[in-house]
């Protein structure tokens, strides 16, 4: 009798021994589980938290609305550090590839022949205009065909459009800006041909040449244009509107992209999502971009190279 009642509390033995083991196991594991879900905690339908650096270059179209997004990112999830510069589109899309970015920000599609590894993201629509220096009287619209006779050196007067009689300077962008590969392939149809013009580096750069120099001529971001009360004008008579870009009735706009090198993950990855979601379309349109979701599919692809 005594020997049964031994087994019985051997085998009560055990069996919590082993209990206390199976618990102490399962906890580790839940404990690893949350240490592993900490970095990517989804906080609301579009904004998922991953802690880490990333660094944003390229586009200074883009550049405003990337930096408030990244703003707001690391406003709610703590352990983000986003870095955004500008530098050009081509500068962005060679950062990415080289990988001295994670993120390089385009205002045209990346050639894939020369960045193979790149991968797109379409995350806004911008929109550009055409401006001019304030001496530059009685000139409030100008077509295709003008603006090609000024980039080409062909007009040197604005009485030559109903101006004054005054030159015409005209201020271009640098040779990888996506703001001027926009306005080329767009509005003049061929590449820019004039020498010796002045070259503006950014949008604030622009805007100073052209408000300091007289009969001065230029291209920017339209809420660019819009927010420093700069001059612009029509372009073939089409009002620059978001009506008229998501039907491609106003021709200067363009796609804005964030390219990666290879698919995006983790943080870059949240960004990207988060700088197209519904939850910062109010830093879009205080931006001046439009949802690409609101583009026509007609418009979408005449700004799709056809080898893309």
């Amino acid at each position: 009798m005594l020997k049964k009642i031994w087994c019985v509390v051997t085998m009560l033995v055990v069996s919590m021994v082993m209990s206390i083991v199976i618990c102490a196991c399962g906890n580790t594991d839940a404990s690893q589980s949350i240490a592993a879900s900490s970095n990517g905690t989804t906080k609301s339908g579009s904004l998922t938290c991953f802690s880490g650096n990333l660094q944003v270059t390229g586009s200074t179209a883009l550049q405003p609305l990337a930096k408030n997004v990244a703003a707001a990112y690391q406003q709610q999830c703590s352990g983000a550090n986003i870095t955004v510069g500008g530098g050009g589109s081509s500068t962005g899309l060679k950062n990415a590839q080289d990988g001295s970015s994670q993120i390089g920000n385009s205002d045209i599609f990346a050639n894939k022949s020369r960045y193979p590894d790149l991968v797109d993201h379409q995350v806004a629509a911008v929109a550009f205009s055409v401006i001019i220096n304030e001496n530059v009287t009685n000139v409030r619209n100008l077509t295709s065909q003008q603006l090609k006779r000024i980039y080409s050196g062909q007009a040197t007067n604005w009485k030559e459009f109903g101006g004054p009689d005054l030159p015409i300077v005209a201020v271009s962008r640098p040779a990888g800006s996506g703001t001027r590969v926009t306005f080329e392939e767009y509005v003049l149809g061929q590449r820019e041909k004039i020498t010796g013009n002045p070259i503006a580096n950014a949008s604030g750069e622009v805007a100073t040449t052209v408000n300091q120099t007289a009969g001065a001529i230029s291209y920017i971001a339209s809420d660019y244009a819009r927010k420093n009360n700069l001059n612009v004008v029509t372009l073939d008579n089409v009002d620059e509107t978001a009506a008229n870009i998501e039907n491609n009735s106003y021709k200067f706009w363009n796609i804005e992209h964030m390219y990666t090198k290879g698919a995006a993950s983790g943080l870059a990855k949240a960004y990207i999502d988060y700088t197209k979601s519904p939850d910062t379309a109010p830093l879009r349109r205080k931006q001046g971009f439009l949802d690409i979701s609101k583009i026509s599919q007609a418009a979408l692809k005449a700004k799709t190279p056809k080898n893309i």
